[in-house]
């Protein structure tokens, strides 16, 4: 077994992963707004106003304190909260394909528990492993805790990514897995002016960022992964109490209603974080919103619907991205189908140009679950390569 601090020069894995890796300032992914287009920063009426757009905070209450909604019959929550919540996001054609793999080699890797270098006489197997040859193959976890009232929300939040990869080799083929984790404790404020037409918000985020990685020769793997992990997981636990894996950084928000079904919203994430020495670059987003009068409903059979647009990340430059794939659209539905049992909403969306879709529901007001695919660009233009992402989260809020 061999650690990160006896990876050979020329070995390409961990450069590949690390490039992977490189992210802007951390956020935690709100998944209402994803589902629809990532275009949600001028909506934020409920907890992830936390993560999105701290300014959202004040629309949360009971009927009397938000006036522009209240005259709007627009349905709110006076508390709403992931008390706990698990989510996980995994490509399922990778992940079929990698079953495949293993199921048809099952027997070759059950035997190689006796005799690990077997493995390098299946001439077939490593003919098949170049399908995975510099791929990564990556697993999503996050945990989600958070809360919000008028005015008030906080959260904590970990995402945490493994993920595989295959190189050929010159002689043997080798696996690299790498773990990487983020960490967060979130806090916000806002308060309303101008009878409730105008809110402003404020927010601290601290983040902690940790990224392990080893390399095994695939006789190796069988034998030494599953320890490697585990070893991996507590040493990124350990490595949080260094300095340089913190970040600290300040969020602001603004909505600004221009009538009751009109809203404007802007926000500024990450102002002043820096990781390793170096500052993040802040994401700075801009949209509007409309939510049309005669669709909403605040009552036993409560109804909203929003549509929305919003401009992302305008404060990154990436070289070949094309100033359209920062509009983002969507427009989302959410509706009361038993009073007091069931609630739902269905959200869809264009991200960048790419599409997005979210399903959520509450049942018996405690019991939560949500899917949400949506898409990134992965390659060095708008178009290039499409990387998709599949999530699914299942928790107890309120």
């Amino acid at each position: 077994m061999r650690n990160n601090d006896h990876i050979p020069t020329g070995t390409v894995l961990f450069p590949l992963l690390l490039a992977a890796a490189s992210l802007a300032g951390p956020i935690n992914r709100s998944w209402r707004s994803l589902g629809m287009g990532d275009a949600g920063v001028a909506i934020s009426d409920d907890v992830e106003a936390v993560h999105r757009n701290p300014a959202g905070l004040s629309q949360l209450g009971f009927k009397g304190s938000c006036a522009p909604l209240d005259n709007l019959g627009y349905k709110r929550n006076a508390v709403d909260a992931w008390i706990v919540g698990v989510g996980i996001d995994v490509n399922p054609e990778m992940a079929l394909k990698l079953y495949r793999f293993y199921d048809r080699y099952d027997s070759s890797f059950s035997a190689a528990e006796e005799d690990p270098k077997g493995l390098l006489k299946n001439k077939q197997l490593f003919d098949d492993i170049y399908q995975f040859d510099r791929l990564p193959i990556p697993v999503n976890t996050s945990i989600d805790m958070g809360g919000a009232i008028r005015n008030y929300g906080g959260a904590l939040w970990t995402d945490n990514e493994i993920s595989l990869q295959i190189d050929r080799g010159a002689l043997t083929p080798k696996a690299g897995i790498r773990l990487s984790s983020t960490i967060a404790a979130e806090a916000a404020t806002s308060r309303s002016f101008i009878d409730d037409r105008l809110n402003l918000g404020f927010g601290y985020r601290i983040v902690a960022r940790t990224d392990e990685f080893r390399e095994y020769d695939i006789t190796e793997l069988q034998t030494e992964g599953e320890k490697g992990a585990t070893r991996m997981l507590l040493k990124s636990l350990s490595n949080i109490r260094r300095s340089e894996d913190w970040g600290h950084g300040l969020d602001f928000g603004m909505i600004w209603f221009q009538t009751p079904g009109l809203r404007y919203g802007a926000s500024i994430q990450n102002v002043g974080m820096k990781f390793y020495g170096k500052f993040v670059t802040p994401d700075l987003s801009a949209g509007v919103a409309w939510a049309p009068r005669p669709f909403q409903r605040n009552d036993k059979w409560s109804r909203k619907i929003n549509f929305a647009m919003s401009a992302t990340e305008l404060l990154e430059d990436t070289l070949g991205y094309k100033p359209l794939s920062k509009i983002n659209v969507g427009a989302e539905w959410e509706q009361t189908v038993i009073p007091h049992t069931i609630v739902g909403r269905v959200s869809v969306g264009l991200k960048g140009g790419y599409p997005t879709a979210g399903v959520s529901g509450m049942l018996l007001h405690f019991l939560k679950g949500e899917f949400l695919t949506y898409a990134e660009e992965g390659g060095k233009f708008t178009g290039d390569d499409e990387n998709r992402y599949y999530m699914v989260r299942v928790g107890i809020g309120l």
